[in-house]
Parts: structure tokens; C-alpha cells; sequence
């Protein structure tokens, strides 16, 4: 059956790869962030890199900027208890891989994830021999899967992602996704009820693993109490903003401000290159602003931290942090990380479409966590709320972190199972 499951994939491969290459193309020049990588989408490495990347590291493959902060996570963690380990990392987004190449290192090797078409694919894995294939999060590659099981490289599912639109459509094809899923060597769960929805859709009960999720585990990231009265400069950001959420946050900025002046607002786009954009919006409400970009930093006037991988950065210095792509007015709905700022101490609003993040979203909010933010007025009432309270904002952070307990040290159990992987492996080695 799983052969049957890859010859359709491959049949349908080629004509959607054809249909969405035109826009794939499009979105490469106007994002850019690829450079002398474009070539590795198509399975080509340069000596230099292939000489450096050389045999037996660790692929970990994180399509995105969130699936890449896991990966990265976990990478870090994994490599401090087995000093010795390498890692090539692969992504899909021109963002994730910015992120990738600020760390890399002479045991991390960020690349830009080619391709997974059957012959690309089945050479990359002949010539690279990974010691382990690991997929974060929902991003499964079938050619990849199997070039790798073909040679006795052990695959993992880590974090594993189980939405209900993707369980919808496993479960119509369950004589066809089960012998897939059932090739993998572990999956690791970040939720106990997901165990059974897992079995349910004919997954063998000996591949799961309930880990808690990585993304939300802080271990190696205390929370930042932020006790005190209200401090001179407080800092109003506003992270991962989609097409339409800037204008509602900086019209609500500037009625909140007349009554608490020294409020700075940062507004970081989940898509950098928009920036002209946001500073066309902001101008036609007569807001100046400043790009990080061009050297700006904190002013009266409202930041644009239009550069990658500063976010995480901004979040413990912030005082009330807005998660976008979760208010109506979005272009795109779903909800971004809201994790992250959490764990670094700042109270977080979300707006009321949180899809990609639930049950967590709701579950933050009824637990007096995270505030939900529907329209403008209700971002006015409650950053002036927080504002004026200091003790409410300790009390969000602590209900966070009560929340997300359940989740620590999810990455430690990740690492000690991938390690007992690696292990069998070479136990079985030794013993042919």
C-alpha cells in the first residue's frame, strides 16, 4: 500500500509543481532572502558546501519561521547532551531560512529545503547518508520517507501536528495514510488526547510518544515578572501584524496614548517586505514612523522592525504585546505564536481568530492568561487596563505559566528519544 500511496504522489507531483512554480517564482523575487541557495531547491550544492555538510548529520526539515524556532530549539539542546552531533537543518520560507543562517555554525548547516522529487531526492539521501531524518510539526515528504527507510535511516515525526481539517482527510484515506504513518520510526505528541485520535486513524500505538510541545516548553527561557508601577517608556508591540491589523493597532495607539504619553508602539510584520505598505497606511493617519532597517530605534514615534529575527528580542523589553493574524480585519486569520512573549514576561492580547493555536488560545484566555481582543475599542480598553495595573499583568504571566507547566521539558524528552533511535540503530549495526 505505500507504494500505491507514493506512485500517486509522484503522479500528481509534476503538473501541481508545474501549476504553482509561476506563483512560487513570483513570491521568491518579491520576498527574496534566497540568494546563492536557490539552487539547493532543486537538489544542487556547491562543492564548498557539500564538502562541508559532508555524511551522517542529522536532517531536521522545519517548513516554516514557527516549525524552525522547534527545530532550532531542540537542535541546541540536543547538541549540548551529545557534543559530537551534527545537524542540517532545511526550510521551506525565505524568512525561516534567515533565521537558520544566523545560527549557523560548524555543526549546524542551514539549507533551503529542495524539492522532494524522486530522483532529486533518492541522490540527496544517497549522498548525504543522514544518521536520522526528522520532520517537524504537520511537513511530511513522502520521497524523502522513503529514500531514507530504503537505507535504514531511521524517520521521525517530532512535535507532531494533528489539526482537525488534516485528520478529516487521513481519516478518508485511511487505507492509504496508515501504511505511510506506520513507516515512521517514532512520533512524538504534544498533547495526551491526540494519542487517540493518532490510533484512531490506524497509527500503531509503539510509534507515539506524549513529549508536551517544544514551542511551548521554557525551560531555557524563564519568565520576566513584571511587578512595579508603570514604567516611563512603555512599550506597546505589535508582532507577527497581517494586512489590516496596522492600521487598527496604530488608530487604538493613538487614543491610548493621549492618556499615557510615554507608550512607544512597535509594529514587526510577519512579512518584512511590506513595509512600504505599513508606512503608507500609517501616513495616511498622519503617523510618521521609522524603520529598523534605516537605524530607527524607540521615539515618539511608532518603530518598524522591519528587520528578521529581532522579534524574540523586543519581548522581554516590552510591556503589553498584541499577536496578529488573529483580528477580523486580517487579510490572513489563524493566529500567530503567542507563546513566545508569554514566556518572556509580557501580557499578551489575541484577537478572536486563534485557529492554528487552539485549544491553547482559549485555554490561556478563560485562565486570565491572554486577553482577547475583538475590534479597536477593545484594544483601547484593555492596554489601558493593563497599563494601569501592574499587578493584573504579574497575575497574566502567572496564569501562563500554570498553563504551560505541563509542557516543560518536552524538549529533554524529545532528545532522550531520538537519542534511544540513534542507539537501536547502532545496536543493530554492530550486531550484523
Amino acid at each position: 500500500m505505500r507504494r500505491v500511496t507514493i506512485f500517486f504522489y509522484n503522479l500528481l507531483f509534476i503538473p501541481i509543481l508545474l501549476i504553482l512554480l509561476p506563483c512560487y517564482l513570483v513570491r521568491i523575487r518579491k520576498r527574496g532572502g534566497y540568494g546563492n541557495k536557490a539552487l539547493q531547491r532543486f537538489g544542487i550544492f556547491d562543492r564548498i558546501t557539500t564538502a562541508r555538510i559532508g555524511q551522517q548529520r542529522i536532517w531536521i526539515h522545519a517548513v516554516s519561521v514557527g516549525e524552525v524556532g522547534i527545530a532550532l530549539k531542540f537542535a541546541s539542546k540536543f547538541h549540548h547532551r551529545n557534543p559530537e552531533s551534527r545537524f542540517l537543518i532545511s526550510t521551506t520560507t525565505s524568512t525561516g531560512l534567515a533565521i537558520l543562517e544566523r545560527s549557523a555554525s560548524d555543526w549546524l548547516e542551514p539549507v533551503a529545503n529542495p524539492i522532494d522529487f524522486p530522483f532529486i531526492t533518492s541522490r540527496l539521501i544517497r549522498h548525504l547518508r543522514p544518521s536520522a531524518f526528522l520532520m517537524v510539526e504537520a511537513d511530511l515528504w513522502p520521497n524523502r520517507i522513503a529514500a531514507c527507510k530504503s537505507l535504514g535511516i531511521p524517520v521521525a515525526l517530532l512535535n507532531a501536528r494533528l489539526s482537525s481539517r488534516s485528520e478529516k482527510r487521513f481519516r478518508m484515506a485511511q487505507s492509504f495514510t496508515a501504511p505511510f504513518f506506520n513507516q515512521l520510526d517514532l512520533i512524538t505528541l504534544t498533547d495526551p488526547a491526540d494519542e487517540a485520535r493518532w490510533i484512531s486513524l490506524g497509527v500503531k500505538p509503539a510509534l507515539l510518544h506524549l513529549t508536551g510541545n517544544i514551542k511551548h516548553d521554557s525551560s531555557d527561557c524563564p519568565a520576566d515578572s513584571r511587578g512595579g508601577d508603570f514604567i516611563l517608556d512603555s512599550i506597546f508591540l505589535a508582532a507577527s501584524t497581517h494586512q489590516g491589523e496596522e492600521q487598527e493597532i496604530a488608530t487604538a495607539w493613538l487614543t491610548i496614548k493621549k492618556e499615557f504619553p510615554n507608550l512607544r508602539l512597535v509594529i514587526t510584520p510577519r512579512h518584512v517586505e511590506r513595509r512600504e505598505e505599513i508606512r503608507s497606511t500609517l501616513k495616511k493617519l498622519e503617523i510618521p514612523c521609522r524603520l529598523r532597517s534605516e537605524g530607527g530605534d524607540l521615539s515618539e514615534d511608532p518603530l518598524l522592525l522591519d528587520t528578521t529575527g529581532e522579534l524574540s528580542s523586543w519581548y522581554p523589553r516590552s510591556t503589553i504585546v498584541f499577536v496578529g493574524k488573529s483580528l477580523t480585519c486580517s487579510v490572513n486569520r489563524g493566529g500567530q505564536n503567542m507563546i513566545e512573549p508569554l514566556q518572556a514576561g509580557a501580557p499578551v492580547l489575541i484577537g478572536a481568530h486563534t485557529g492554528n493555536f487552539e485549544p491553547l488560545a482559549t485555554q490561556l484566555c478563560e485562565a486570565g492568561a491572554a486577553i482577547r481582543v475583538n475590534d479597536q475599542q477593545d484594544i483601547i480598553d484593555s492596554v489601558r487596563s493593563l497599563l494601569g495595573n501592574a499587578e493584573k499583568r504579574t497575575t497574566m504571566i502567572a496564569a501562563s505559566s500554570t498553563i504551560l507547566a505541563p509542557h516543560q521539558g518536552a524538549t529533554v524528552k524529545n532528545c532522550e528519544l531520538v537519542e534511544k533511535l540513534l542507539l537501536r540503530l547502532q545496536s543493530s549495526a554492530f550486531s550484523l
